[in-house]
């Protein structure tokens, strides 16, 4: 099975470079850097991610569709987390007892992030390939 890779960055790249233009405006410019925390609502984006990946892609299989789609998202949440991590330390001190916290937190971002954002990629993936496949 060959992945079109340049389908999935195309689809993953662009709404998380909008994602992190928001972020970082309003953590350096307003000052309000606990905006990354809307994280989950960004999640969202995933959407977008696994419907357009299916509509660039050349490949032909579904199964190989649904591979970029979740490949994509997952792509995505991660890089949502690790702008979490980024941004996370701007939202204030944190204290030596709250480090295992921030770091568990941390992980926990990144590691359902991940998950959460390839389902949802997946799912609306699906319904773009069924729709592809009636055409």
């Amino acid at each position: 099975m060959r992945l079109d890779f340049s389908a999935m960055l195309r689809a993953a790249l662009p709404p998380f470079i909008v994602w992190a233009a928001a972020v970082l405006f309003v953590t350096f410019a307003g000052r309000q850097p606990g905006v990354v925390c809307v994280t989950p609502v960004a999640w969202l984006m995933a959407c977008w991610v696994g419907m357009s990946c299916v509509a660039r892609s050349r490949s032909d299989r579904k199964s190989a569709l649904l591979t970029e789609a979740a490949l994509a998202g997952g792509v995505f949440g991660l890089l949502q987390g690790v702008l979490f991590v980024v941004i996370a330390p701007y939202m204030g001190e944190i204290k030596p007892e709250e480090r295992q916290k921030m770091i568990l937190l941390s992980a926990a971002m990144i590691v359902i992030g991940t998950a959460v954002s390839a389902f949802l990629s997946v799912a609306v993936g699906a319904a773009q390939a069924r729709r592809r496949a009636a055409k």
